[in-house]
């Protein structure tokens, strides 16, 4: 069985005789090969060619990879590829809104103009060359009448050509997910107006909130019937929700209700549809089964977050999945190797053939990839449950 099948076979509910294995190690492979302090070009699971001369800079790599592109850590070692397509469509504006880019030293500005006025975002690039957001486009609440004119006048373009073509080249080694990028609520904590305004925004002006969701609802699910047509057979909506920033009421009653209707489609189409839980989310258990997703992606239990493993594993629902990491923490810490598979082996106990081992959630530019490496030769070595 390739890995690709193997993946699937776990999302089609067959038993696998050994826990597919499949490690995100794009950060820390873009960490080996970018300077501190300069921009990384690829974000975590992004598809980096072969031919790409990203992999000529020998940077930090330790000596015996000097020559791997990330792709080649994949085929000598004999992992599953997972795979981020994030650029399956571009977005075109009409109706005199435009986009504007630029970069002033370390921040990078993004201006959303409107025939009747601007919105500006800013981002600070971080030492480890990752973007954080310093300023979010709503200022005041009145400013989601100009994100209003923004969403009105979106128009996303497939292009199923970059999917197909991840596709081919990475063969049977990997799986690759179509990435929809959050919910409306998740649009309104992450991206528009941070956390903290939109909590205020719920107390102060509740109709607007709502109207301008069921506004971002209609756009969005607009990408989701688009993503149902896409070659690939996993979707991801990627809310990144944690309980401390979108508590568990808020996820029952603002995301959970986008997701059964962007899960409707995506089933009747014949996809998988998963979502990345990278953080504190064990308030959310009760409420998982509600949700519709197929896969929990990225979960990453004790001791980085609130949760032991086997809790998550007795919580989810019979026919849900989950891509479960050891801790990326415990790479950090040159413990003796047999801890770190002693940990896979509890990953792989409590799930029972419904579980993808990973790294929780990915290996950091300090982790030790002689341990991934052992961990991936252990894991195939012994069966799924």
């Amino acid at each position: 069985m390739t890995h690709r099948e193997h993946f699937f076979a776990v999302l089609e509910g067959k038993k696998p005789e050994a826990m597919p294995f499949f490690p995100d190690i794009t950060d820390w492979y873009t960490s080996q090969r970018t300077p501190l302090g300069e921009e990384k070009i690829f974000g975590a699971a992004e598809f980096i060619p072969d031919k790409d001369p990203y992999h000529k800079p020998p940077g930090t790599m330790p000596a015996r990879y000097r020559d791997f592109t990330l792709f080649d850590f994949y085929r000598k070692f004999d992992w599953g590829f997972p795979v981020h397509i994030s650029n399956w469509f571009d977005i075109e504006y009409s109706g005199g809104v435009e986009k504007l880019t630029e970069r002033v030293g370390l921040e990078r500005i993004v201006r959303l103009v409107t025939p009747k006025g601007v919105l500006r975002h800013v981002d600070w690039l971080a030492a480890d060359g990752t973007w954080a957001p310093h300023e979010h486009y709503i200022k005041e609440l009145k400013d989601l009448d100009l994100m209003r004119i923004v969403v009105e006048n979106t128009r996303f373009i497939p292009r199923y050509d970059r999917v197909t073509a991840i596709m081919a080249e990475m063969g049977e080694q990997g799986m690759g997910d179509i990435v929809i990028f959050r919910s409306p609520f998740g649009k309104l904590v992450h991206q528009y107006m941070g956390f903290d305004q939109v909590i205020y925004a719920l107390f102060d002006d509740p109709d607007c909130i709502h109207d301008f969701m069921k506004l971002q609802e209609k756009k969005d699910m607009e990408l989701v019937h688009l993503a149902a047509k896409a070659p690939e057979r996993l979707i991801i909506i990627s809310d990144h929700a944690d309980e401390n920033l979108i508590s568990p009421k808020q996820y029952e009653d603002y995301c959970i209700p986008f997701y059964q209707k962007a899960c409707a489609v995506l089933h009747e189409a014949g996809k998988f549809v998963s979502t990345h839980l990278d953080g504190n989310f064990k308030g959310f258990f009760p409420i998982l089964q509600k949700t519709g997703f197929d896969l929990l992606d990225g979960c990453t239990p004790a001791p980085m977050f609130n949760y032991e493993l086997e809790d998550l594993a007795r919580a989810m629902p019979e026919a849900m999945k989950a891509f479960c990491g050891v801790p990326s923490s415990l790479f950090c810490q040159k413990l003796p190797v047999e801890k770190i598979l002693t940990f896979g082996d509890r990953i792989r106990r409590a799930f029972k053939g419904r579980g993808i081992l990973n790294v929780g959630d990915i290996l950091p530019p300090d982790g030790d990839i002689e341990q991934i490496i052992a961990l991936g030769k252990h894991v195939r070595g012994h069966s799924a449950a």
